[in-house]
């Protein structure tokens, strides 16, 4: 029987590395290192999978495509910055948001995203296909752009005049309680040795619930009270990617979970990592509720903002084995 036509996309992922179980190098990877070990283990992740290569990214993300549309969402970021510099956007910007929500707290969010940056870039060096390698090498970098983001607009804000609200940045995020149990699930995040588990934490609870409260119901919102014109442009830049994100690892997921011979025990693993990590989430989700009451120009309901991620991460979260998202706010 004729071997299936392959898609482009397939013609450019498929066997573009060795995968746990080859014995012939592909694209010049090692079959060991020189201390014996392989590349790739599947002792790397708890989970188990009869075909790791049967992965298919629903994005559909290839190189060239990624570029593309980095280009695109990047010229339209730098063209907007341009036209509002011109504008002296940043003078308009009421007082009270320009030092918190920008200088307090939009600023801090980089070290979120660096360290997942570290946690997605661990993963694609263990992942067991180029299939699943591939979408995280794109998260990784798309990590690292979110980070260039906040750094273009601190510029665009000590260029425009405005006083040195960034000089505590890091002591923000060390010594700042609400900031604290975010922290320490990063830091525990971190130190996770299963990349998979790794990898459902962030794009299905931590960025989904976490990530989502913060930018859609408190920057995206609040920013736009507050005549800021610069918060909006990244952050729909930032949910748009972690949106991708979370379709791609949803399908992770479905595919671990339908594992004719691993499955059920696939399921039970990814139910416990999900509601673990959850736990952790909505934690962090409570700590951080007094920016939305305090919010400058008026303070957010955080009951409802909390109802709002729950109802937009349903499509993230519930369908990937987890908890009912009937769980009110705490």
């Amino acid at each position: 029987m004729a071997a299936p036509d392959l898609t482009a996309y397939e013609e450019l992922t498929v066997d573009q590395q060795i995968g746990p179980d080859d014995t012939d190098a592909v694209q010049g990877w090692p079959l060991m290192f020189p201390d014996g070990s392989a590349p790739l283990s599947p002792d790397s992740t708890t989970v188990k999978s009869s075909d790791w290569s049967g992965f298919r990214d629903p994005n559909r993300v290839i190189y060239v495509d990624w570029v593309v549309d980095v280009h695109r969402v990047e010229s339209t970021l730098v063209a907007e910055t341009a036209r509002l510099r011109a504008e002296n956007a940043v003078d308009r910007i009421a007082p009270d948001w320009l030092n918190d929500g920008i200088g307090r707290d939009l600023i801090v969010l980089p070290f979120v995203d660096r360290a997942y940056f570290r946690v997605l870039s661990r993963a694609q060096r263990l992942a067991l296909s180029d299939t699943i390698t591939l979408p995280l090498v794109f998260e990784s970098a798309d990590k690292l752009r979110h980070v260039e983001h906040a750094a273009a607009l601190r510029v665009e804000v000590e260029n425009a005049g405005a006083p040195d609200i960034f000089a505590d940045v890091h002591d923000l995020w060390l010594n700042t309680e609400h900031w604290r149990p975010l922290r320490e699930t990063v830091e525990l995040l971190l130190a996770t040795e299963d990349w998979v588990e790794a990898v459902v934490a962030v794009n299905l609870v931590l960025e989904p619930l976490v990530g989502q409260f913060l930018r859609s119901e408190y920057l995206l919102p609040v920013a736009e009270r507050n005549n800021d014109p610069f918060t909006p442009l990244i952050v729909n830049a930032w949910t748009a990617d972690t949106r991708r994100a979370a379709t791609w690892t949803r399908e992770l997921t479905d595919h671990l979970g339908a594992d004719p011979t691993h499955g059920p025990a696939n399921r039970d693993l990814l139910r416990r990592w999900i509601s673990e990590w959850t736990e952790r989430a909505r934690a962090a989700v409570d700590a951080l509720t007094v920016l939305l009451v305090d919010a400058p120009g008026g303070g957010v309901d955080p009951e409802r903002a909390w109802q709002n991620v729950i109802a937009e991460s349903d499509g993230a979260i519930t369908i990937a084995w987890t908890l009912p998202a009937s769980g009110g706010h705490r």
